[in-house]
């Protein structure tokens, strides 16, 4: 098994785990924030889309509305409780599983020379099967994060 093996192995296991975490969430289970005041579902899956986003971009590929999920879902954005503010919840959700559909294909076609590539500024170069490694294990954090965000909505556990 190589790298790209890897990689496809992990964007697989991260679409199957969320589209088991966000099948049953409706639109309006999304916005809850709990007590304390947490990311909510909505949130977190436009973040994860946008990051994935990112990811692509660094194969080259070209991301439908990929620079405008940044204003609202980038890391640091402020998080509201106006569902408005977000795209329609079953658009977001259908979007991502869509993404992981475009990233496996990208991720497919890479070469050796291709993921050996350094990406990145000078601070924070890296090749990008790093990159893209590390982002498959971002999207996992968040996913962690919705399961406890599930269990906050009373759902049970989804796996185990």
């Amino acid at each position: 098994m190589d790298i790209r093996d890897h990689l496809l192995y992990m964007v697989k296991t991260n679409q199957a785990v969320l589209k088991r975490l966000l099948d049953d969430v409706t639109p309006e289970d999304s916005m809850v924030r709990g007590e304390e005041q947490l990311n909510h579902i909505c949130w977190l899956t436009g973040h994860l889309l946008n990051t994935n986003g990112y990811a692509l971009s660094l194969t080259g590929a070209t991301i439908e509305d990929y620079p405008e999920w940044g204003k609202i879902f980038d890391g640091g954005s402020e998080i509201s409780d106006d569902q408005s503010v977000y795209p329609p919840w079953a658009d977001l959700r259908e979007r991502l599983f869509r993404i992981y559909e475009q990233m496996t294909s990208a991720y497919s076609r890479l070469s050796d020379d291709d993921l050996g590539k350094m990406v990145g500024d000078d601070q924070s170069k890296a090749p990008l099967w790093q990159r893209l490694s590390f982002l498959c294990m971002h999207d996992f954090y968040h996913a962690g994060q919705i399961v406890y965000m599930r269990k906050i909505l009373g759902r049970k556990r989804p796996f185990g």
